[in-house]
């Protein structure tokens, strides 16, 4: 005997609570009453199994959208199981508002997932390397089907995890196919052997049969506790179910490979274990099925009890508090002595004096460590000031989001930077789906407030690639917060509010801006910090409001400069803040100006000054003695040739032409 029957016990019991929790939802699903069931059956013995090698409520869990039996065997009560599937009020994983088949517990450490497959394996990784900063022992399990191992993320994730020699466990849950698309059309290697090029140790394993996991796993577990690194298990399941309850496999499998797989049943393989070993008897099986079947029964009842969540919370948690308006009052600064200080001065020392307040604030990204300090000079200092806390990255921008995210959500503040707004796509399921749903898709459990400082912007001659403005990408998405400083004192106060926020913040860097001797200001004392959604008005007037954020912010104060000569005097707002929107301060000035002119470097067509010109004619159509202009990039990508970038991107003729076309009314 390998494994103590008492532990076969354990494991068969919660197997048989998993199988009747299927059974149940089948019915559940039948009734129209849960729209999407991902059964585990076929995998739950290895699933259980792993919780029963780790240690539940101590290590850290990163499941996928097939991980019901995780669940159960880290000890999620049955109720609050099927709660999350049927979507009910008091669902202790989402309250309605993630998918069924998504789970979450802070208490079991279960960390609330998505359905999108693959990102989690970089968050885990995340997770395990705030783990070792800690110099904790924990053990960070991360797992999907082989499917999602196709994912350029699960190749990233290998890569960082064995680079820094985290803890952690990688579970492949190979059922061999991916809905209908078989391994074969996947790879054709084998996803250990992949692995293995990363210098780790790997296995495979029959994921039907503990016996394999009792024996292979515990030394390996131990070794990863004692910082050997990080393992995975390409473990060999059966997918008993359909992919999932809108799914019909029999039109892709044949009746026969349906048969041979349904005798790997672990479920009945443990029966007939239990039989062999006399460790039960038949009666005594068919008797603990039905008490296990009546146990679940009434869960299933007790939740198909409960009404719908309550619609009056539905957008509670998006933030941590109220976005709205600025949570404090924009104080004056107290400037330090000594000359004006460029952008990027300002933006350097304000990281460095929140890294001296904030133990927890951690950076990294492309080149910038020392010596070079990131490629224009931000974070020169930095990694010498604060060695093990500033570190390169490899050039991976979904590692470098996805890192973040899983360190954020273990307690520290993630400041990172990617180099060039161009080319942080690679990172957009992590910026889109991922980062800014922690709070909302986990009903507050879970915070995952990363920092991510982006270069932006054009008029540098940096062509197609390098000049690219993305505030309205990051303001589509609920959850962030996006700021665009155009001076060094703003550039200072909200890289101190970023970096004491407990939301994801966008922090918008314009290029042209960094050294730009307009952009100079005296410098703020480290108390200084600029609260979001409170705008500036950098140049009063009564005859026009021209509403700007970013390099545009010169164009229009020379614009103002020039146009008061000619007796029209220009109001000018900087937003500073894109999410939340000031809204009250624009709306007090269209109301005094009657005339609004809203300019940006981005493209015109839903460029974010589409939603501003919106809501002024939402909010103040009674005041306007004319349409709101909007003055942007022409609809077309920034050209290589310095002729031909001044002529797509906004100027002072343009804005003169926009303001001009206002005032016609």
């Amino acid at each position: 005997i390998i494994v103590p029957h008492p532990v076969t016990m354990d494991l068969y019991r919660k197997m048989l609570t998993v199988f009747y929790i299927e059974e149940r939802m089948k019915a559940f699903v039948r009734q129209g009453k849960c729209g999407f069931q991902a059964s585990t059956r076929g995998h739950e013995k290895l699933q259980i199994g792993m919780t029963l090698l780790l240690k539940p409520g101590h290590d850290w869990f990163f499941p996928y959208y097939r991980s019901k039996a995780l669940a159960v065997g880290l000890g999620m009560p049955i109720k609050d199981i099927f709660l999350g599937m049927l979507g009910r009020e008091g669902d202790p994983n989402s309250n309605g508002r993630n998918m069924p088949e998504q789970w979450s517990s802070r208490k079991l450490r279960l960390v609330a997932q998505t359905a999108v497959t693959g990102t989690q394996y970089l968050n885990a990784v995340g997770m395990a390397r705030a783990v070792k900063m800690n110099g904790g022992d924990e053990i960070v399990h991360v797992a999907s089907g082989e499917g999602a191992t196709s994912e350029g993320e699960f190749f990233e994730s290998l890569n960082w995890a064995s680079r820094e020699k985290l803890p952690v466990l990688f579970n492949v849950q190979n059922n061999g196919y991916a809905i209908s698309v078989p391994q074969a059309s996947q790879t054709s290697s084998e996803i250990h052997r992949i692995a293995r090029g990363f210098g780790m140790p790997t296995f495979q394993l029959d994921g039907t049969w503990f016996e394999y996991l009792y024996e292979t796993l515990p030394p390996v577990i131990e070794a990863m506790r004692q910082g050997s690194g990080p393992a995975l298990i390409e473990a060999k399941v059966v997918r008993l179910d359909p992919h999932s309850s809108s799914d019909d496999q029999r039109k892709y499998r044949a009746e026969g490979e349906l048969l041979v797989e349904s005798e790997r049943d672990p479920v009945l393989q443990t029966e007939r274990y239990l039989l062999r070993n006399s460790v039960l008897t038949e009666a005594e099986i068919a008797s603990l099925r039905s008490e296990i079947k009546a146990d679940v029964d009434r869960a299933a009842d007790e939740a198909d009890s409960y009404p719908a969540p309550d619609e009056t919370t539905l957008l509670a948690h998006i933030y941590a508090g109220s976005h709205d308006s600025p949570s404090e009052a924009v104080v004056s600064p107290n400037y330090l002595v000594g000359d004006p200080v460029t952008m990027i001065d300002a933006i350097n020392h304000g990281l460095r004096e929140e890294m001296e307040r904030n133990p927890k604030i951690v950076m990294w990204g492309e080149d910038i460590a020392d010596p070079k300090g990131g490629v224009f000079g931000v974070t020169r200092g930095l990694s010498t000031a604060f060695p093990g806390r500033v570190d390169n990255s490899p050039l991976a921008e979904a590692s470098i989001a996805g890192i973040a995210a899983g360190m954020a959500i273990a307690g520290y503040k993630p400041i990172v930077e990617m180099q060039f707004g161009d080319y942080l796509w690679p990172a957009a399921l992590q910026l889109r789906d991922e980062i800014p749903t922690v709070r909302w898709r986990s009903q507050g459990q879970w915070e995952c407030p990363v920092v991510v400082r982006i270069a932006v912007g054009g008029y540098i001659k940096g062509g197609p690639w390098h000049s690219a403005n993305v505030e309205s990408f990051f303001a589509h998405i609920p959850g962030w917060y996006v700021v665009y400083p155009s001076c060094a004192e703003d550039a200072k106060g909200l890289i101190k509010a970023a970096a004491r926020s407990h939301d994801p913040v966008v922090f918008l860097e314009h290029k042209g801006l960094y050294r730009r001797v307009q952009a100079k200001t005296p410098e703020p004392d480290a108390s200084y910090v600029v609260p979001f959604g409170s705008a500036a008005i950098r140049c009063e007037g009564k005859d026009l409001t021209l509403i700007t954020w970013g390099s545009t912010v010169y164009m229009a104060l020379d614009l103002a400069r020039q146009m008061a000569k000619e007796g029209v005097l220009i109001e000018v707002i900087d937003l500073r803040s894109i999410v939340p929107l000031d809204e009250e301060l624009i709306y007090r000035s269209v109301r005094k100006t009657n005339r609004v002119v809203v300019a940006h470097e981005d493209t015109l067509t839903a460029g974010f000054g589409a939603e501003v010109a919106a809501r002024i004619a939402e909010n103040c159509i009674g005041s306007l003695d004319g349409p709101v202009v909007r003055v942007a990039a022409k609809d077309t990508f920034v050209p290589s040739a310095p002729n031909l970038e001044l002529a797509v991107l906004p100027s002072i003729a343009s804005l003169r032409s926009g303001v001009q076309k206002a005032l016609a009314f």
